[in-house]
Formats: structure tokens, C-alpha cells, sequence
């Protein structure tokens, strides 16, 4: 009976929406790729690399246009067939004298003005415009993507559409539409005017699955009755010099889409699942890559083979950190955008698109149909070890000939659900008697396995009870840190070097989070996000946050030479805490979510960690932090602060020490300072300024006494408004 119904369940789950069986076959298919994918085969796609050499070199992204016209000049120079940028140029270049004049003007006089500079040479996006109608070249634009049709694109968005009828759309007996056939945009983000109409303009979007993996990509994209093709089909249509992409559609989706005589393999909506292919170990540049890349300061200057270009397709891409384009794709987690283009370019030139026929769903449920009864009647009638070798059989016959439909024929055959069939029918019983147990304990263990200490996450794997993932109130402190300067720090380090400079500092600092039991919800970069009190309860929450943060200071006076000799950077790194009630649970889509706290008291800790920047301190925590961490810790009131987006004044203080830590010599600083804060709370501001001057001459860099003189001074001078009650408004978020 049981088998019975697993051999009707089965065909029926492999039909079905549920995110766990298209995720089953995405890995499956993953896997398949990674076994089967072979080298570039047209030979005609390279790669130009904006990467971190080359902004060493010629400055920081975006380039004057100027610049970035001599590069395209020189790939054409070079005989190139089509130049494509996988960037939207999408503003005016502000390095342009004529830019540039009309900004000063506005700000400084309305006489300035750039001279010495002839006027054929004044406005640099024209020079990249007249370079680019001297060959075939391709413009990125963005597309914002829509679920549901939209209405037509106005006209003036693009004028330049018109001029194009690259795609033809043809419907099939007169039925269906645009609006229900092809992937649909709610808008679009375009090169600047200019150099529009000076090139043809493709999207570059990547449209990854549900998993967010990039497997397949949309040739066309629809926004209303405008048809716009990708880079990757432009690019293709102007190298074989073919006019038009004829798409044929009807009520059911896209029936075809034909270049010429060559018919492309896409889905009912227009998408063409990626060949992806091998990647090159000798990759010269910042990223991954199958094909020829060259670095774009290289050929600024020429310094490429003679043939390096000659009748290809060059894509211009951007690997340098803070521009890198990543993707996550079947062959690697880290693949750049401009890949994923140059590999359907690829794919079409060579002729070995994938092909994943309509006809093959059902095919799909005729297999598992008759190998769920095989395997029912045999293992209900042989012996276990030989029923287990059968199903071990199964399972490698159906990988053989799906490998070889793959690498011979392109044919995507993926058998997951023929597979997931063995698997569910010969094991059910114990997966019956441990699976809930085990699926409630995985979930919590990927969920929370990084970010809490090996005994919380044991706790919680025993207490599932003790906390929700639905959300609930909660009290809970908060805190935030970040790296002082980071991105100067960026700016000078390489990848390799930020990488490990970055994990050098976050791992001590995470695991004392952990040992405090604290949660690590998330990294920002160079930023800490931790909360303790969720997902599990902490009674004295606020005072573990704040010995905690103590702690991560005092590590970091240990690290600061280390990581200076080794890295030549100094660090410093800034907190903030606080204290109230939160909403917990996980947060994000029905498909990607992660446990975390929303709040007005998450915002308010987030913004008190930049407002060290304003008194030159390391640590501000908020008054109900103190209040209930003041047993346990030293700490000065700092000031009234009313933060971004507030209006109402709260008392912050500076975390200083341990509860008895602090010096004679500091507590005298810290006693004039709160006495010198309530006199000018009263307006005195002569006797306020002494008790500053007082603790200046004891401590000449203590930030919030240098911070509260000037302060005073400026208030002698401009008293504030007779409705001030002492509060300092902070008026940036960071």
C-alpha cells in the first residue's frame, strides 16, 4: 500500500511549484554542469577588465569619457568586430570642462570659467559619442524587471527606440502578447542622450533563479511594446551582420527566435539557458574568466598582442573592488557579469546552445512512473542488499544518460526527480522516524551555526521552544561597529590584502561576541551587526554588550601593531549600543530570510555608532543601556543627542572601563566634563569653559572635552535659540 502510494505521490511532486523540488533539480543540474562544461569554442570573444591595476593606474572609476573613448578607440584601432560595455552610462561626465564650468558657475561665480581648452574639445561625452559611431559598439542599459505587464514605455524615455528595429516580434494566428509572452519592465535606466543615439543600447541585466544563480538569461526583454535584446544577442546580430531577431509568440509564451536560419534555444519567455565554460587558471586580471581578458589599463597604452582583437567581440567589464559585477553560476560562486555575456555570445556563435524541450516534463513523469514501480515491486519481492544495489544501479544508469544527452546532443535532461524517486521509495521508513527531528535541528544549525557559540547553538538545538521565528517582542541590546576610515584603508590595500587585514580584525572580535553569548546577525563589509538577548534570552543583556565591547577594544590594542606591521593600517574601530524592546524573528522573502531585530531601538544603536565621529570617542551606549549595565561598567554622560530622524533628545554616554577600572587621573576628566556639560546646559558658559580648560590641561586628548570646548566657544559668540534645552542635533546618519 505504501508503495502504491509513493509510486503515484512521486510523479505527482515532480510537477509540482515546491521551492525544495525545483531546488533539487537546480542542484542536480548544477552538479551536471560543473562535470560536463567544456573551453570557449568560437574563438571570437575577448575581454576588456577594468580592474584594480588599472585604477591604480589611471584613477578611480568613473573615467572622464575622454579616456574611456581612447580605450574603445584602441580596440577598434585594433580591428575589433563589436566593442559592448557592460556599464550604463547613465549621467553626463562631471570631468567634462563644460560640466565642470556650469557647476562652478552655480557655486562659486557665475564668471568661472575652464579656458585653454579648444571648444571641439570641451565636452567629453561628444568625444566618446563621436568615437563610438565609428564602429559597431554596444551601450549598456538597466532594466527594472515587473511581475505583471505593465503600460507602454512613453516615447520621449528613449527616442532613439524608433530608430532601432533590431527585434521583430510576430504573433502567431494573432493571439497572445507582448505584455504576456516576454519578461516584463517597469522601467529602464539609459546611456545619457547623446551617446544613445551615437550607439546601439542593449540590457545587461542578469536574471538569476529563485536560488539566486544565474543558469539561463532572457535574450529579449519587453517594456510594454518595446522590445530590447541583450548584450549578448546585439552583440552577435552586429558581428554576423544580421539586420533582425525575428520572435514569434502566441497565447503560450515564445513559440521561436530565429537569426536568419539559425533558430536559438529559449523558453517560453525568451531565456537561453548558459553552456557555461572551463575556466582559464591563467586569468591575468581580478576575476575568473573563460576567455582572453586584458586589462583596460594595458590597452589604454597599447600594450596588447597585434591580433589580440582583430575581428572579435570585445566586452568591456569591471572586476576592481567596490565595481565588481559578481555572480553566483553553476561553475563558481564569484563569476563576473560580463561572463555570463560573453559566454551566450559563446554559446550562439558555436552553435551548442542548451536545450531544455517542453516535451521533456513529461517524458520526465513516464520515467519516474516506471522506475517507482520497478523499484516498489523489487524491493518489496528481493533481498535488501540486493535491492540496495539495484537502486545504487538506478541512480548511475540515470546520470550516464543524462551526462551524455548533456556533452553530446546540449539536451538538458536532469533526472532529480527520477532520482529523488529512489531515494524517497527505498529509505521511507527511517526517513519517516528521524526526519522531523533532524530537519527542526538542521535548520536551526544552518541558521545559527556561524553565529553563535557551540553551546547556544546546542542550546537552541535543544530549546527549539525558547525562541521564534515567526517574530515576537523582545528586549534585547544592540550593537554596531565599524572600522574608522575603512575605505581609505580599501583604496590602498589589494583584494587579497583587505581580505585578510578584514578577517584578521572580525574573527577575534567575533568570537568574543560569541563567548559573551552574543548573536552575530550579520557583516557589513568592514561593520559588526550583534544583538544579544535574541534569539535566546540573556537576563543581564545590556551588561554582556557592554563588557563585550570593553573587551573587543582591548583586543584591538593588542592587534593594532600587528596588523599595522603586517598591513602598514592602523585601525580604529567605533561602537554603539543600546538598549529596548525589538521585534525578532526572520526577516526578508518567502524564499531568502534571515533572523534578525527591527526596532526603533536598532535604528537608535545604529546611529550612535558614527556619532563617535562628533566627540572622538570609541564607545556611546544609550541611556537604558547605562542604566542597566551601570553596575557593571564606568561610563560618562556624554550629551543630549537627538540623532537623524528624531526629534526628541536623548542622554548618551561614552563606555570607558570596567566597573573600577578607571584611573584616578580619568575620573577627574570625567567629573569635569559632566560638570562643565550641566553648566552649559544652564548657560554658564565662562564657568563651563573653565572646568574645560581644567580637563584639557589634565587630558589634552580627551575628544569630548575638545568637542564640548569648542562647543562653548561657539555658543559665547552665537547663543542658541531660547527654546534650547541642551541638546546637540545630529543632523548626518553616518
Amino acid at each position: 500500500m505504501v508503495g502504491l502510494i509513493l509510486t503515484i505521490t512521486c510523479p505527482i511532486l515532480s510537477l509540482s511549484k515546491f521551492d525544495f523540488v525545483q531546488a533539487v533539480a537546480n542542484y542536480s543540474y548544477d552538479a551536471f554542469i560543473r562535470i560536463v562544461h567544456q573551453s570557449p569554442k568560437s574563438g571570437s570573444v575577448v575581454i576588456v577588465d577594468l580592474d584594480d591595476a588599472s585604477l591604480k593606474k589611471c584613477g578611480q572609476w568613473p573615467w572622464p569619457r575622454y579616456r574611456v573613448g581612447q580605450m574603445t578607440q584602441n580596440i577598434l584601432d585594433a580591428g575589433a568586430s563589436v566593442v559592448c560595455f557592460d556599464i550604463v552610462f547613465a549621467e553626463r561626465d562631471r570631468t567634462s570642462p563644460v560640466v565642470a564650468e556650469q557647476d562652478w558657475r552655480e557655486a562659486i561665480s557665475p564668471t568661472a570659467k575652464v579656458e585653454g581648452i579648444a571648444e571641439d574639445r570641451r565636452d567629453f561625452d561628444v568625444l566618446f559619442a563621436q568615437v563610438l559611431r565609428g564602429g559597431r559598439t554596444v551601450l549598456g542599459c538597466t532594466i527594472v524587471p515587473s511581475d505583471s505587464p505593465v503600460e507602454n514605455m512613453d516615447p520621449e524615455l528613449d527616442p532613439s527606440f524608433s530608430s532601432r528595429t533590431d527585434i521583430v516580434t510576430k504573433s502567431k494566428g494573432g493571439q497572445g502578447s507582448l505584455s504576456n509572452s516576454l519578461k516584463q519592465a517597469s522601467g529602464v535606466l539609459l546611456p545619457i542622450r547623446v551617446l544613445n543615439e551615437a550607439s546601439r543600447v542593449a540590457f545587461f541585466n542578469a536574471d538569476p533563479d529563485p536560488d539566486n544563480i544565474v543558469r539561463s538569461n532572457p535574450l529579449v526583454w519587453a517594456y510594454g511594446d518595446h522590445v530590447y535584446p541583450s548584450m549578448a544577442l546585439e552583440a552577435v546580430m552586429l558581428h554576423c551582420g544580421i539586420p533582425r531577431c525575428v520572435v514569434t509568440y502566441d497565447a503560450h509564451g515564445v513559440l521561436e527566435m530565429r537569426l536568419k536560419e539559425t533558430l536559438l534555444a529559449v523558453d517560453s519567455v525568451g531565456r537561453m539557458t548558459v553552456n557555461y565554460r572551463k575556466i582559464r587558471n591563467d586569468s591575468p586580471v581580478g576575476f575568473s574568466s573563460s576567455f582572453p581578458t586584458y586589462s583596460a589599463a594595458d590597452v589604454l597604452e597599447k600594450k596588447f598582442p597585434a591580433k589580440a582583437f582583430a575581428g572579435k567581440i570585445v566586452l568591456i567589464g569591471a572586476s576592481a573592488t567596490g565595481l565588481k559585477d559578481v555572480k553566483a553560476t553553476p561553475v563558481t560562486q564569484d563569476f563576473s557579469g560580463v561572463e555570463v555575456h560573453a559566454t551566450l555570445i559563446d554559446n550562439i556563435l558555436a552553435g551548442d546552445m542548451l536545450s531544455n524541450p517542453y516535451e521533456f516534463q513529461g517524458l520526465h513523469v513516464i520515467c519516474i512512473l516506471l522506475l517507482a514501480i520497478f523499484l516498489t515491486f523489487f524491493i518489496a519481492r528481493g533481498r535488501s542488499w540486493l535491492s540496495f544495489l539495484v537502486a545504487i544501479g538506478a541512480i548511475l544508469l540515470l546520470i550516464k544518460v543524462s551526462l551524455v544527452l548533456l556533452q553530446r546532443f546540449n539536451l538538458v535532461f536532469v533526472p532529480a526527480w527520477e532520482i529523488m524517486s529512489v531515494i524517497i521509495i527505498y529509505p521511507i521508513l527511517t526517513m519517516i522516524r528521524f526526519w522531523d527531528e533532524e530537519l527542526q535541528k538542521k535548520r536551526v544549525r544552518d541558521m545559527f551555526g556561524t553565529m553563535v557559540s557551540t553551546t547556544v547553538l546546542h542550546y537552541l538545538e535543544n530549546h527549539p521552544g525558547s525562541f521564534s521565528l515567526s517574530g515576537q517582542k523582545r528586549e534585547a541590546t544592540m550593537f554596531f561597529s565599524d572600522v574608522a576610515g575603512f575605505t581609505t584603508i580599501s583604496e590602498a590595500l589589494g583584494p587579497e590584502q583587505l581580505s585578510n587585514l578584514l578577517n584578521g580584525y572580525l574573527s577575534p572580535m567575533t568570537d568574543i561576541i560569541m563567548e559573551r553569548r552574543g548573536y552575530v546577525d550579520k557583516y557589513a563589509g568592514d561593520g559588526i551587526m550583534a544583538e544579544w538577548g535574541v534569539p535566546y534570552p540573556v537576563p543581564d543583556h545590556a551588561a554582556q554588550a557592554c563588557l563585550a565591547a570593553l573587551e573587543q577594544q582591548d583586543k584591538l590594542a593588542e592587534l593594532r601593531p600587528i596588523l599595522k606591521e603586517k598591513f602598514g593600517k592602523e585601525i580604529q574601530v567605533r561602537m554603539g549600543l543600546n538598549s529596548g524592546t525589538v521585534t525578532a524573528g526572520n526577516m526578508g522573502s518567502d524564499k531568502r530570510f534571515q533572523y534578525t531585530v527591527m526596532g526603533d531601538a536598532v535604528n537608535q544603536a545604529a546611529r550612535y555608532e558614527p556619532a563617535n565621529k562628533d566627540y572622538g570617542t570609541l564607545i556611546i551606549i544609550g541611556e537604558t543601556t547605562y542604566e542597566e549595565a551601570k553596575a557593571v561598567i564606568e561610563a560618562r554622560l556624554l550629551d543630549k543627542l537627538t540623532v537623524k530622524g528624531k526629534t526628541k533628545p536623548i542622554c548618551v554616554y561614552e563606555l570607558l572601563a570596567r566597573k573600577g577600572q578607571l584611573s584616578a587621573e580619568k575620573r577627574k576628566v570625567v567629573d569635569l566634563y559632566e560638570k562643565a556639560l550641566a553648566l552649559h546646559w544652564e548657560r554658564k558658559w565662562d564657568e563651563s569653559l573653565a572646568c574645560m580648560n581644567l580637563a584639557l590641561e589634565l587630558d589634552p586628548g580627551d575628544g569630548p572635552s575638545a568637542t564640548l570646548r569648542k562647543r562653548i566657544i561657539e555658543y559665547q559668540k552665537t547663543p542658541p535659540p531660547a527654546t534650547w534645552a541642551g541638546e546637540y542635533v545630529r543632523k548626518a546618519k553616518d
